[in-house]
């Protein structure tokens, strides 16, 4: 890719034609790799979804299904068959299908009533197991089809449970008892699962109660290791002596570190202590002898090996590839991984890397088309906050740009808070709003992943204070440098970058426009509308039943009457994660004070905007609200 002026410009709808892929599942031979390819359909409101296959020696991707809802590739241990999960009937459930290892067309395998998640084979080959609720029964059906549904909040949510399917004839029944949680699992080579569990239905307890533990063929269930915090990404080891999680032990958001416990014994060893960085995905190695690690430090990926006999001692590997890794898998010989990778000046794509050294080698070229468009240039830059922390964050500049003139600056706020930024392609939104002639700034500020636990922590009881200078300072950097026009500054987030960016605006009025998206305005009244409601608790070591006052003062609603920024809400109607009255409670407040705002709503959609006329009209309304006040 080049900024060479006969590139085609960066464009929303060239943008959206960037291909997505992913899962990755290798072939028990090692010969190839299934990954799934999710593209856009012109005149239809979703992406379609279908099945590809490479070979890991290189050569032309082949399509294996027809799609356009087929995901959650597994192969048979054998590899005789691939399964994966297609929508046959929008009025059904997913079903499960089977196609031949050597072509042919796919087959259905029983006929489920609940849509599976997690799929997988058991060791034997035998079973396939997944996650889903237990359907209502007969009687249950029809008196909700005939509008009798109401349901007890909490007391009525059905937890999600392990099912296993005959591989042969599609029978089906539940091995995890009905009371119990299970949020993920793994198959030992006897028929036991080692499971996470948690104490509710929902995000919220598995966020927060997840705990670990053993589940016979028999559907028992036991406790296994010491108590983690966070626990998820559950795998289990080749020979089944082994469990692996991403946790903490700490009290760190969201668990970055990689841990393995032993399941006969119990006794739990972190493999990454004191890492500066988070583990974001890993993959056993088929030796059980260890993990190869994906993690995040500030703005790359760094892939490690880190043996289970050595915990500590980490390993660089596959360090010749582009910046950002998205996702890997193993092939069987454990001298090669598959990655899913891209940077600032590289498409997503697949690559093959061998563990022992040398560049990674590129097996696809799925986002060929990124190739003929324009980007800006792109850079990390650091600079001093407060107390003592040094921040990173990416600079994305007009492909056009000249030094010494001053540009419009929009500073771009992640979620999390314990989101990062990384040194990806970023089409959406950097190369976006650089072709439209500005200069934006996407900064890690303390919260964030990527450098640690004790950064990550860094806004505990905090929220709108550090976060907020480090942020500032970015944007001071920029001007102090000739970079950003002072007069010409803009400010845009998502979910916690929406609290972000609330609280921005009722802080200063030095933005001339903002963009709340799915933000957080007003926390005491968050809590009790999210799906997640120990999160705040969390953060915040209080709850705000007790203690309403510590709530409000780390609220932008607060002080709302100091808000003089132009600002633009964009929320789902069905967002469960931050629930759309958070943008109805400060657009309304702005309107009694008479600063200027506006609100829009996307019908059906969640935290998420998925639905791809949204996404156009959303990219369209934000561009429209920086021209009329940046330029």
């Amino acid at each position: 890719m080049s900024t060479r002026p006969n590139r085609l410009p960066v464009t929303v709808e060239r943008a959206l034609e960037l291909v997505g892929i992913g899962p990755l599942v290798v072939s028990p031979d090692g010969t190839r790799v299934v990954f799934g390819q999710n593209t856009l359909r012109l005149g239809e409101k979703t992406r379609a979804s279908s099945l590809w296959s490479v070979a890991l020696r290189g050569g032309k991707p082949r399509r294996l299904t027809k799609g356009p809802d087929d995901g959650q590739p597994v192969w048979a241990p054998d590899g005789s068959v691939l399964a994966f999960t297609r929508k046959v009937d929008e009025k059904k459930s997913p079903q499960v299908m089977l196609l031949p290892a050597d072509g042919g067309e796919p087959t259905q395998l029983g006929d489920l009533e609940m849509a599976p998640g997690a799929l997988t084979f058991t060791r034997d080959g035998k079973h396939l197991g997944f996650l889903a609720l237990t359907p209502d029964d007969k009687p249950t059906r029809e008196r909700r089809e005939k509008g009798d549904d109401a349901r007890v909040f909490v007391k009525d949510d059905k937890p999600p449970r392990l099912w296993v399917m005959n591989a042969k004839t599609g029978k089906t029944r539940p091995l995890s008892p009905e009371g119990i949680v299970i949020c993920e699992y793994g198959w030992r080579p006897d028929g036991s699962a080692v499971v996470i569990t948690a104490d509710e239905p929902g995000p919220d307890s598995q966020f927060f109660t997840a705990r670990l533990g053993l589940l016979s063929a028999a559907g028992k269930f036991k406790p296994v290791g010491d108590k983690l915090e966070f626990i998820h990404h559950l795998k289990v080891s080749p020979d089944g002596r082994f469990a692996a999680v991403l946790a903490t032990q700490s009290g760190a958001p969201f668990g970055g570190l990689a841990f393995v416990v032993d399941i006969k014994s119990g006794k739990t060893d972190c493999l990454t202590p004191g890492l500066r960085g988070s583990v974001e995905t890993f993959e056993w190695l088929p030796d059980s002898t260890g993990l190869l690690l994906d993690v995040g430090q500030g703005y790359e990926s760094v892939l490690y090996v880190a043996p289970v006999a050595a915990p500590g001692t980490l390993e660089t590997v596959c360090a010749e590839r582009p910046a950002s890794v998205d996702a890997l898998a193993l092939a069987p010989d454990s001298g090669r991984a598959v990655l899913l990778c891209q940077g600032p000046n590289e498409a997503p794509d697949l690559y093959a890397c061998d563990l022992t050294g040398g560049p990674a080698r590129r097996l696809t070229r799925v986002n060929a088309k990124a190739e003929q468009l324009a980007l800006g240039r792109s850079e990390i830059i650091r600079w001093k906050s407060t107390e003592g922390f040094t921040i990173e964050g990416r600079v994305v500049y007009p492909r056009n740009y000249r030094q010494g003139k001053r540009y419009p600056t929009i500073l771009f706020i992640h979620g999390g808070p314990p989101g990062r930024f990384r040194s990806d392609l970023g089409l959406l939104p950097y190369q976006w709003l650089a072709e439209a002639g500005y200069v934006v700034l996407a900064p890690n500020p303390r919260g964030s992943s990527g450098y640690g636990e004790d950064f990550a922590k860094a806004n505990f009881v905090d929220w709108g204070g550090g976060d907020y200078r480090d942020l500032m300072a970015g944007v001071d950097h920029l001007i102090k440098r000739g970079i950003a026009d002072p007069g010409r500054l803009g400010v845009w987030g998502g979910s916690y970058g929406g609290y972000m960016t609330a609280w921005v605006v009722s802080q200063t009025d030095r933005f001339r426009a903002a963009i709340c998206q799915c933000g957080l305005t007003n926390l005491f009244s968050f809590n009790g509308q999210t799906d997640i409601p120990r999160f705040l608790q969390y953060y915040f070591g209080a709850n705000p039943y007790d203690n309403p006052e510590l709530f409000r003062r780390h609220s932008a609603l607060n002080f709302i009457q100091q808000v003089k920024t132009p600002t633009l809400f964009l929320h789902g109607d069905q967002d469960l994660r931050v629930p759309i009255a958070q943008s109805y409670e400060m657009y309304w407040g702005m309107r009694h004070i008479g600063t200027e705002t506006e609100f829009v709503i996307y019908p059906r959609e969640g935290h998420g905007i998925g639905e791809t006329p949204h996404q156009r009209d959303l990219y369209r309304r934000v561009l429209d609200w920086f021209k009329a006040r940046l330029k």
